[in-house]
């Protein structure tokens, strides 16, 4: 480019083509063209415009070094681009060093420490399966979802209850709600063992939070025993408190939140599926809704789909591995238990116990 550059201001200067090009042109170029054709490449670049070192220093960054340039050039003669090559000078780690031992001003944060809070807990026990394990095994989540509870004072405390709190449907038969035989397990312990885990977390809940909702969620395994808990706890915490509708599908609203609850024991209770009921089922809690979220089971272990907006969760169960489980090959899957903190705007944080 500097030669082409160099050629036509000699030849805007008054000098021949002919003297250009053989005191130039020959001299710098080892493979030199002909003369007509030099000629003819003369004339174009006369008309350019070539960037000079201005050009160059404008387009620069500091620590770089420009060494060459392409423009654009309309059809008057000014450059409307210029696309400037450059090298960066070399890295010298003082200088580096010397960066970041410098002093760090500290962040100045507004947030304040305080034992009340203005969020929601979720509670969602799902799966628990009462009768394959009892307090012995129940006893350390129990501790954990305390420590959670006592973590602050809440706005709101929700507990969803049901969804296969039981695994048998008899207190005398190993059976599901729909007559499925499965292994029977003592329910006379798991019925008095859980009343004492429930218990705990409600009553801490009430301590804990300004308001306090249970509501009953059925599941496959236990509809009959786990509604019949429900009436006990109806009768304990009366009906501002507990919710004992018999509905498959519940949902809560929390500011910008809403959840929609479900067993998903169905064939079709896929993650797209579910995400195309919510807005269905519940259209005004959905539309006020900025965040969305499916809260399901029945398969005991996690799982997360992002769907079209709407976040669809199988929750993950902390019970022992039963048969079903061993027989659908859900061997080693994550044992526990997910809880869920929400401010008013979105889903802060999430518990796993």
């Amino acid at each position: 480019m500097e030669l082409k550059s160099k050629c036509a201001n000699l030849k805007r200067s008054g000098k021949t083509a002919r003297e250009i090009y053989n005191t130039i042109y020959c001299e710098e170029v080892s493979n030199p063209a002909d003369f007509s054709t030099f000629d003819r490449l003369l004339r174009r670049w006369t008309k350019q415009i070539y960037p000079n070192q201005l050009t160059l220093d404008k387009g620069t960054y500091p620590n770089f070094t420009a060494h060459g340039a392409t423009v654009q050039v309309s059809s008057s003669g000014e450059i409307v681009q210029a696309w400037i090559k450059q090298t960066s000078d070399p890295f010298d780690p003082e200088d580096f060093i010397e960066a970041i031992s410098k002093k760090v001003t500290p962040y100045s944060s507004k947030s304040e420490v305080s034992e009340d809070s203005k969020n929601m807990l979720e509670i969602p026990l799902f799966d628990m399966h009462w009768g394959i394990a009892f307090m012995d095994h129940y006893k350390p989540v129990l501790d954990s979802i305390l420590e959670v509870i006592c973590k602050n004072r809440w706005k709101k405390i929700i507990i969803p209850f049901g969804q296969d709190f039981f695994h048998n449907d008899s207190i005398v038969n190993g059976q599901t709600t729909k007559g499925t035989r499965i292994e029977k397990v003592d329910m006379q312990r798991a019925v008095k063992e859980s009343q004492q885990f429930m218990y705990a977390i409600i009553d801490k809940a009430i301590e804990q939070s300004d308001e306090v909702k249970i509501v009953y969620s059925p599941g496959n395994h236990d509809r009959s025993i786990s509604w019949m808990f429900m009436q006990v706890m109806l009768a304990r915490y009366g009906p501002d408190i507990v919710d004992d509708s018999m509905v498959f599908r519940r949902v809560f609203t929390y500011g910008k939140n809403a959840v929609m609850i479900t067993h998903g024991n169905s064939k079709k209770s896929t993650a797209s599926n579910l995400a195309h009921i919510f807005p269905i089922s519940f259209p005004e809690e959905f539309s006020n809704a900025t965040t969305r979220e499916v809260h399901t089971g029945h398969i005991h272990h996690e799982t997360s789909s992002d769907v079209f907006g709407v976040m669809v969760r199988h929750l993950s169960s902390g019970n022992k591995q039963d048969e079903w489980s061993d027989s659908e090959d859900l061997v080693g899957s994550n044992k526990r238990f997910m809880l869920f903190e929400w401010s008013l705007e979105k889903l802060r944080a999430i518990y796993y116990i």
